[in-house]
């Protein structure tokens, strides 16, 4: 029996490759997303800065297991998102585990 939730969510962690000298550095943080309905994401190009921005907006309502460079806890807040929004490797991580989360896989399996 399928269960109709009308406002669905879901957390996940979000593996991020932040750059470093030479390659990378994997680091996790947990995000909480809204689920969008598939009418309102045709408003949403990924491709452009601001919608891309947009569409985070609308569909990260939290995260955790996040730390300032002095390693200290940091709590969701409006800044705080809006910092991490605007780092695009940040924002490509976010954005591909959403879709794997409703989508239900990995990309590519």
């Amino acid at each position: 029996m399928f269960k109709v939730d009308p406002n669905p969510t879901f957390t996940h962690t979000v593996k991020v490759k932040v750059p470093v000298d030479g390659g990378f550095r994997e680091e996790t943080l947990k995000a909480t997303y809204s689920v969008v309905p598939a009418s309102e994401l045709e408003g949403f190009d990924l491709d452009e800065s601001q919608s891309s921005q947009a569409f985070l907006t609308r569909t990260v309502i939290g995260l955790d297991d996040i730390v300032d460079a002095e390693g200290n806890p940091l709590s969701f807040n409006h800044a705080v998102r809006d910092a991490l929004f605007d780092l695009p490797y940040v924002r490509i991580a976010l954005a591909r585990v959403y879709f794997e989360g409703v989508a239900g896989a990995r990309a590519g399996n």
